[in-house]
C-alpha cells in the first residue's frame, strides 16, 4: 500500500509538472506582442500601401483560378461611380474602429473598443487586425476572373474617408473600380451596431459587350506572432487556423501543420483543400477570432504560404461555381467576416442564425461536455451577483455541495486512517528491518478495523475531470479578461500583482495537509512539506480567477474535513 501511495504521489507531481510545462510552453498571450507594437506606432504608419497590381490574376498572393460557368444572376439597380481617391478609410461603430486601405479595400487594422489593450489604456481598443513591419494579420478578399477583376491588390475609389455609425443601425462603405472594358465593380462593406460581423458585397455591372465570368475569394493573411515560443508565465492558448465543415466538423490547423501541408502534397494537391456546402474558416488566438463565413453555395477552403519578406500564412475560401454576368446585367457576390472576441453569447447567437460550430473556437478540449454546463452555471451566477469573482466563488461552493456525499466518504476514510496512525507507527518501528512483514501486518490491521486506505483517494479522483474542466473555463473564457473582482484584483485573467492570492493558496494547502493523515514514509513527509511552497511559486503566474477558485476550494475542503472529523469524534 505504501508503494501505491508512492505511485500516486509521483503521478501527482508529474501532472503538476506537465501542467506547468504546458503553461510556460506557450507563455504570454501572443496578442501581448501585438498590442505592444500597436501602442508604439501611429495608426497611419501601420497602413502602408500594398503593391498595386490591378489587373493581374497570377500573383502568388492570390488563390488559383478555377474555370466554371453558371447561369447569370438577376440584375440589381445600377450603382453610382465616384471619382475621389483616399488612402485610408476610417469606420467607427459602437463596437469597433476599422481602417480600410483603398488598395484592395482591405481591413488592415481593426480595434475592438470593448476590449481595451490594457487596464492602463482603457481608450485604446485591442488591435485584432494589424499591419506592422514585423507582424501582420489582415483580412483580404476580392474577385477572380480570366479577365480583369479587382483583387486585394487593386486600387479602389471612395467618396469619403471617414464613416461614423452614430444612431443608425448600419453604416455602408462603398468602393468602386472600373476596368478598361467598362465593367464597374462596387465593393460595399457593411458594419452594424452591437456586432462584430462585417458584411462584404460585390456588385458587378457588366458594361462590356461580352459575358464576364468570375469567382469570389476571402482570406486571412498573418505572420506568426513574435515571441510565440516559450517564456515564463505564458498561457497555454492556441494561435493558428481552424476550419469547420459539414463533413469533418471542427479542425484546428496550426502553423506547423500549414507548413507540412505546403511541403507534402495530399492526393496530388498542395496545401489545404476542403470542399463543403456549409462551414467557415478562421484564424484564432487567445480570446479572439477572425472568421470568414460564406453566405451560400459550395465553397473550397484553402491555405497557402508566402515567403516574401515576413513569412505569411493564409487560410481562406473561394467559390467552386463561377458567376456569369451577361452584358448589361449586374452580378453579385457576398461573404461575411466575424472579427471580434470569443464572447460566447455572440458566437451562439450566430449559431442560432445558422452558422454552425463557431462557438467551438472557445476550446475547452476533451472535457467540453463538462465545461459547457460549468460556464452556463458561471454565467447564471454572474447575472445574479454582477461580478465574475463572486460568480467563481459561488460556482465553487455549488460544486463542493454537489460532490459533498463523495467528499464526506473520503473524509470519513481519512478520519479512520488518522486514528490508526499511532498503531501504524508502532508496526513500522517493530518491523523496520522486515519490509514484507510490515506490509502484511499493515494490511491485516486495515482488514481488522475495516479501513480501506484507498477510500480517501477514489472519491477525489472522480472529481478531477470537473476540476480540470473548470480550469479551462476560467482560462479560455474572454469574459474573464479585465473582469474586476475587488480591491486590487481588477483583472481576473491577469496574475495577482501583490501575490496575495497565491500566498493564501499555499497557506490553505499547508493547513489542509495538517488535517490529513500524516504519511508514514519520511520521503513522503518531506515532499508534502515542500508542495505548498512549490505550488505557491507556480501559482504566482496564474490568472487571479484560477487562484481565487483554488483558494476557495481549499478553504471549503478544510471546512468539510473539520466538520466530518468532529462528527466522527462525537460518535
Amino acid at each position: 500500500m505504501e508503494n501505491q501511495r508512492h505511485i500516486l504521489l509521483i503521478g501527482l507531481i508529474a501532472i503538476l509538472a506537465v501542467l506547468y510545462i504546458k503553461w510556460t510552453e506557450f507563455s504570454t498571450d501572443p496578442a501581448n506582442a501585438i498590442q505592444t507594437q500597436a501602442t508604439q506606432q501611429a495608426v497611419q504608419s501601420d497602413l502602408p500601401d500594398l503593391p498595386v497590381d490591378a489587373n493581374s490574376q497570377t500573383s502568388d498572393e492570390l488563390p488559383s483560378l478555377d474555370v466554371a460557368t453558371s447561369e447569370s444572376l438577376p440584375a440589381i439597380p445600377e450603382l453610382q461611380v465616384v471619382n475621389d481617391l483616399s488612402t485610408v478609410i476610417t469606420v467607427e461603430t459602437d463596437m469597433i474602429v476599422a481602417h480600410i486601405n483603398t488598395v484592395g479595400g482591405v481591413i488592415e487594422r481593426l480595434e475592438l473598443k470593448e476590449e481595451p489593450v490594457s487596464l492602463e489604456q482603457p481608450d485604446q481598443g485591442f488591435p485584432l487586425l494589424h499591419k506592422t513591419s514585423n507582424d501582420i494579420f489582415v483580412a483580404q478578399d476580392g474577385l477572380l476572373s480570366a479577365r480583369k477583376a479587382p483583387s486585394h491588390q487593386t486600387h479602389y475609389r471612395s467618396s469619403q474617408s471617414n464613416y461614423v455609425l452614430g444612431a443608425a443601425e448600419q453604416v455602408k462603405v462603398p468602393l468602386t473600380y472600373v476596368s478598361e472594358e467598362g465593367i464597374t465593380f462596387t465593393k460595399t462593406l457593411t458594419f452594424s451596431s452591437n456586432s462584430y460581423v462585417v458584411a462584404i458585397d460585390y456588385a458587378v455591372l457588366n458594361g462590356s459587350d461580352t459575358a464576364w465570368t468570375g469567382y469570389q475569394y476571402a482570406q486571412f493573411s498573418r505572420s506568426i506572432p513574435e515571441d510565440s515560443g516559450g517564456g515564463f508565465g505564458r498561457l497555454p492558448s492556441y494561435t493558428g487556423a481552424a476550419i469547420y465543415s459539414t463533413e469533418e466538423k471542427y479542425q484546428k490547423i496550426d502553423f506547423d501543420d500549414l507548413d507540412d501541408l505546403q511541403k507534402k502534397p495530399v492526393n496530388g494537391k498542395i496545401g489545404l483543400q476542403v470542399e463543403t456546402d456549409n462551414g467557415w474558416v478562421a484564424m484564432l488566438q487567445h480570446y479572439f477570432v477572425g472568421a470568414w463565413i460564406p453566405n451560400d453555395g459550395v465553397k473550397k477552403f484553402y491555405s497557402s504560404i508566402s515567403t516574401d519578406g515576413t513569412k505569411q500564412y493564409r487560410v481562406g475560401l473561394k467559390d467552386t461555381q463561377a458567376t456569369v454576368v451577361q452584358p448589361g446585367e449586374v452580378g453579385q457576390f457576398s461573404v461575411r467576416a466575424y472579427l471580434g472576441s470569443k464572447q460566447q453569447s455572440r458566437l451562439k447567437q450566430l449559431e442560432d442564425d445558422g452558422v454552425d460550430g463557431l462557438a467551438l473556437t472557445v476550446d475547452y478540449g476533451m472535457l467540453t461536455f463538462i465545461a459547457d454546463p460549468l460556464f452556463t452555471a458561471l454565467t447564471w451566477f454572474h447575472k445574479v451577483v454582477g461580478n465574475w469573482g463572486w460568480a467563481i466563488i459561488l460556482l465553487t461552493i455549488a460544486i463542493k455541495a454537489l460532490f459533498y456525499p463523495l467528499s464526506a466518504a473520503s473524509y470519513r476514510s481519512m478520519g479512520k486512517m488518522r486514528k490508526l496512525q499511532p498503531r501504524l507507527q508502532t508496526l513500522k518501528e517493530r518491523y523496520k528491518d522486515d519490509r514484507q512483514k510490515y506490509q502484511m501486518e499493515m494490511m491485516a490491521l486495515y482488514k481488522k478495523e475495516k479501513v480501506n486506505p484507498a477510500g480517501g483517494c477514489l472519491p477525489m479522483l472522480i472529481q478531477i475531470p470537473v476540476f480540470i474542466a473548470l480550469y479551462w473555463v476560467l482560462l479560455e473564457s474572454v469574459e474573464m479578461r479585465q473582469a474586476p473582482f475587488a480591491l486590487w484584483w481588477q483583472d481576473l485573467s491577469a496574475k495577482d500583482p501583490y501575490y496575495v492570492l497565491p500566498v493564501l493558496m499555499g497557506l490553505s494547502m499547508f493547513f489542509m495537509q495538517k488535517l490529513n493523515p500524516a504519511p508514514m514514509d519520511d520521503i513522503q513527509k518531506k515532499v508534502f512539506m515542500i508542495m505548498p511552497f512549490a505550488l505557491t511559486f507556480l501559482f504566482m503566474t496564474f490568472p487571479q480567477g484560477l487562484v481565487l477558485y483554488w483558494v476557495v476550494n481549499n478553504l471549503l475542503t478544510m471546512a468539510q474535513q473539520w466538520f466530518n472529523y468532529k462528527q466522527q469524534e462525537s460518535k
